[in-house]
This record gives C-alpha cells, structure tokens and sequence, in this order.
C-alpha cells in the first residue's frame, strides 16, 4: 500500500471511529436540541435579552459536556471539544500561548494609545459602487491565485466559502458602499480559503483526506493572504494605483501609504468580527475562557452576561452596551459550536509562523507583492501545506515547516513591526 492510500485509510478509520462513539439516541437528541437554541438565540439577540437563550444554552452546555465524555479525554473535559476543529490541541497548550498573547496585546494597545500620529479610517467609509467593488475584489483574488476555472463568487449576508470538490469551490462576499473593507478583506480573507480547497494533492480527491487539517490551519490560509500579504504596505504600492483608477472621484486626493495606514487602524470594537487584526485575539481568548469554565462546570450560564462585560471591560476597556453587542453577537454556541472560536486566533498565529519562514527561504517576496507578483507565494503555500490534506496533523505542519510547535512569538513581532510603521512612522 503506498503512503496516500494508507494516509486516506488512515483518515477514514479515524472518522469511522470518532462517528461510531455517538449513540443513536445522543444524535437526535442534540440535534433537537440545536436546532431550538438556534431558534432561541435569534429571538434574544432581536430582544438583546440574553435570558430568552439561558435555558436553551444549558441545555447545550449539558449537550457538549456528554459529548467530551463519549469521545474521551485525558485531562479536561474541553479537550476533547477542541480536538474536533483543532487536532491534538489541548488546554493545557492553549492557555499559556493564550496568556502570554493577551498580556503583550494589551501592552501593545497601550502603545498605540500613546503615540501622537492618529490615523483614521475616514476614507474607507467614503461610499463605493457595489459593481466597482465586487469586480476590483475579484481581480484582485484572480491575480493572487484563486482559479475561477474550478471557483465561483456569490453575494451573501455572511461571507464564507464552501467547497464540493476541488474543482468547484465558491465564494460568497457581502458589499457596503459606505465600509471598501468588507467585500475586499472579505473576498481575499475566503479566497485563501478557496485556494486551499484547490490545491490538495489531485491524488486525494474525492477521498476524506482532500479536506482541511484542522480549523485553525484552514484559518491560517485565508489570514495569511488578509493579513500578511493584502494588509502590507508593499502589496499596496501596486493595488493602489488600480483601486485609485477604479474610483478616481474617492481616492485621487491620497496615496498608497494613507491608504495602508487606514487599513491597519487600531481601535477596540465591541464586534469580534468588525475587530482589528490586534485586538481581535482579545474576544477570542475571552470566549475561550467562558468556554472552558462552562465544559468544566466552573462557570454557569446564567452568569455569562456578567462575566462577559467584566472581561470585555478588563480587556478592551469598555463594557458592551448590550447584550447583542456582547455576549449575544456570535452564532455558534446557539449550534454548538463550543471549542471553535480558539481556531480563529491559532490561523492568525499559523499565518505569521509561516510568513516569517517564507520570508526566510525567498528574502525578497515582499518586493514581489509590490510588483504584483504571487505566483511563488502560492506555490511555497502548495508545496508547504496545501499538498498533504489532512495527511499531516497541524503540530506536524509547525514542526516540519517551521522546526518548532507553536507560538504567539512570530504574531506579536509581525504586529509590533506594523504598529511602529503605522503609528509611529510619519
């Protein structure tokens, strides 16, 4: 047996296994029970009352808590929930790295709290056709490699990308005249999804392998192009001039370092997904400690509201207004989705890991990014980690690419470095 055939016999058996621990009983029970939080949670997000979703949370909460119990755990009951999204992570992992990013987050904050430059967002919000944004996002995406031959792009409320098959993934995107942000960082954020998805190994396809490692690396693909190739002040120098002849009547009175400036503002958000590329870590870990207090009965549900607006204020500085702009805004607990949100902040961590060592191995590819050049980013993304699947584990990844396990280290200096050239480099 050659080692793709046994790398798919190997996926599969763990699928089999991991499917075949559920009792019949247990599966239609949960599912009931998600599809009326579902129901619960839109209610009280309309009312911004979190009590309409309390008993419907407890009963997911209950719900998750017998899951971690049939799949197996070593030490924390949470465990067993993460390694669905992030396989082999562990809380006893996750909570150092978790910890040591949240002090030097705040520190950094605190940073850019301090300096005199204050750049603003202003012009982002200056009212931008829908047709001129959707088609300058999608040459963008089309120049950065996504294949439309086997892709397609659809409007949405929410963006996400969906894949049947290697050779049909689509994209969807959402437009604001009055935000450029949302259908452009949108469209490239889940075209490195959708580049993933293309570019397995052809020899899997059709087979459990041809599939995203984990979460948390899928996330890693699409932040890498959002945030280390589209948010650099390099790749602007050549966007720029094509964004500003698209809309000459917005952007002729400014330059590509004001525009890369306004793109990496900093400012604390009560919105996890309207947040910045620094204090976006900052829900996450706060849903992550919520999370694990709940799986390990340490937190009660009908708490969640208080200790939310305690955390948001000790972390961000300020308490939500409400429920529905604080512990209400996101959806997946209301499916069950406990054990998720860590992997959204381990792609970020991903991204920058990788992006230090492409840089190591090609020195001038962010002179390419000015030159409009992606074709060796992609291929050392192919050769690297779209290749293998879900044939290599995520601490595999790390290990094989990068020589050592992951760490918040690359993040936090890659971010630095864009706070001093932001708000301290007029």
């Amino acid at each position: 047996m050659c080692i793709r055939d046994r790398n798919v016999v190997v996926q599969t058996k763990k699928d089999r296994d991991k499917a075949s621990k559920f009792p019949e009983e247990f599966i239609h029970e949960a599912a009931k029970v998600m599809s009326h939080g579902n129901e619960d949670w839109k209610k009280a997000r309309r009312a911004s009352d979190f009590s309409l979703f309390q008993n419907s949370l407890e009963k997911i909460v209950d719900i998750k808590r017998r899951e971690a119990d049939y799949i197996g755990f070593k030490d924390n009951p949470y465990d067993a929930l993460l390694n669905e999204v992030e396989e082999g992570m562990t809380v006893t992992q996750l909570k150092p790295i978790f910890e040591r990013l949240r002090i030097a987050t705040i520190k950094l904050l605190e940073k850019v709290k301090n300096s005199t430059i204050k750049p603003t967002d202003n012009i982002i919000h200056a009212g931008f056709d829908t047709k001129k944004q959707i088609e300058f996002s999608e040459s963008i995406i089309k120049k950065l490699g996504f294949d439309f031959n086997f892709g397609r792009i659809d409007l949405t409320t929410h963006p996400f990308c969906t894949s049947f098959g290697m050779t049909d993934v689509r994209l969807t995107t959402r437009v604001y005249e009055n935000d450029l942000r949302s259908c452009l960082f949108g469209l490239i954020h889940e075209s490195g999804h959708g580049m993933y998805e293309q570019g397995f190994d052809k020899r899997y396809a059709r087979t459990s392998v041809a599939s995203g490692t984990s979460m948390g690396i899928h996330e890693s693909q699409s932040l890498f192009w959002e945030n280390m190739v589209s948010r650099s002040s390099e790749f602007w120098e050549w966007a720029f001039p094509i964004l500003q002849n698209k809309f000459p009547e917005k952007l002729n009175d400014i330059n590509s370092n004001e525009f890369y400036k306004a793109i990496n503002v900093i400012a604390p958000s009560d919105i996890r997904v309207e947040s910045d590329e620094l204090t976006y870590n900052l829900h996450i870990i706060l849903r992550f400690e919520i999370e694990e207090g709940l799986i390990n009965n340490t937190i009660q549900v009908k708490d969640i509201p208080e200790i939310w607006n305690s955390k948001t204020k000790e972390y961000l500085g300020f308490v939500p207004e409400n429920d529905a702009k604080g512990c209400l805004q996101d959806i997946h607990w209301s499916f069950g989705g406990i054990g998720y949100f860590p992997s959204y902040t381990l792609g970020k961590l991903y991204a920058a890991m990788w992006f230090d060592k492409l840089k190591s191995e090609i020195p001038n590819i962010k002179d390419q990014f000015s030159k409009g050049e992606f074709t060796e980013t992609l291929d050392w993304l192919r050769k690297n980690i779209h290749q293998y699947g879900r044939s290599k584990s995520p601490s595999q990844l790390c290990i094989d690419i990068c020589g050592k396990p992951l760490n918040e280290e690359n993040f936090i200096a890659h971010i630095e470095r864009k706070i001093d050239k932001v708000y301290y480099n007029s």
